[in-house]
């Protein structure tokens, strides 16, 4: 009797042992399925994600970039009052002959420079879409782009000072009527039609072109934009030459040139494509790769 006891209650230990490793396998086996489904969950939102929303996150969220922007339009006011008391300031490459009689006026690009698109660069990215002249026009004339922190202030210092503001925009001439009623809201000043430069698909409304009417009209004290055709031509190039160009004029950053970040668009995003604007997001993020340097 004590034998069949004892080999009855060792014949129910190994039972159990065995029970408790096929509940650990199985644990083991969910744990790893949990983990393979997880990774293929993480592809997928790689796949699903978009190369500017960090970018977009950047200037939406982050206090760097408000900081940057007031700290910018602050260096902005005092090179005015500079340019002011110099009559032989320009910062102008197309201002020539005699300017020092010609009323002083600062020229300013639009895009993310006086208005803050970062709203439709996020619907872009929530749609995983690209820029569209379509898109742009309806979100246009909602009238709901607010101003770059900083902006405000400056222009209004400029115009007691008895400066003229001048928008030098590649934004299309059909975009006229919603981008003047939107400066309107802001309460962003706009004397005179003329002082609303729009892009209708000419050489002759180039951002340099234009650039060389308003110094035909007036002493320009100040370029500021964030692209580096907003201060001189021959930019649409590749990478390298653009940083050249950049280098060439180091000495009027910060001076009479004025440039503002902007990592979600512009010329320089397109260079690395050859301003192949129509190219597929996938064969823009193909070209795209192979510069990145390690």
């Amino acid at each position: 009797m004590s034998f069949e006891v004892s080999w009855q209650s060792q014949k129910a230990s190994v039972q159990k042992i065995m029970l408790n490793k096929a509940v650990l396998m199985k644990c083991m086996l969910a744990a790893i399925l949990a983990l393979l489904l997880g990774g293929c969950g993480l592809r997928h939102a790689r796949v699903d994600t978009h190369e500017s929303l960090n970018a977009a996150l950047w200037i939406q969220t982050s206090a760097e970039y408000t900081a940057t922007t007031l700290q910018t339009y602050r260096i902005a006011a005092s090179n005015l009052d500079l340019a002011l008391a110099d009559p032989h300031w320009t910062a102008a490459l197309e201002q020539v002959g005699d300017y020092t009689g010609l009323p002083a006026a600062i020229v300013l690009d639009l895009d993310q420079t006086v208005l803050d698109t970062g709203s439709y660069n996020a619907r872009i990215i929530l749609q995983h879409g690209s820029h569209a002249g379509e898109s742009f026009l309806d979100w246009c004339q909602q009238v709901t782009a607010p101003a770059i922190p900083g902006v405000k202030d400056f222009i209004e210092y400029a115009v007691k000072r008895g400066v003229n503001v001048i928008y030098n925009s590649a934004r299309n001439e059909d975009l006229r009527d919603c981008t003047a009623r939107n400066l309107q809201a802001l309460g962003l000043p706009l004397a005179e039609p003329q002082h609303l430069l729009l892009n209708d698909g000419t050489a002759s409304t180039s951002k340099e072109q234009q650039r060389a009417w308003v110094a035909s009209q007036y002493r320009i004290l100040l370029l500021v934009g964030d692209n580096l055709n907003d201060f001189v031509g021959g930019t649409r190039t590749d990478a390298a030459t653009r940083r050249v160009i950049a280098n060439q004029h180091a000495g009027r950053w910060g001076r009479e040139w004025i440039i503002l970040p902007n990592p979600m668009f512009g010329s320089w995003e397109y260079s690395l494509y050859d301003f192949e604007y129509d190219l597929s997001r996938d064969e823009r993020l193909r070209r795209k790769y192979p510069q990145l340097q390690q």
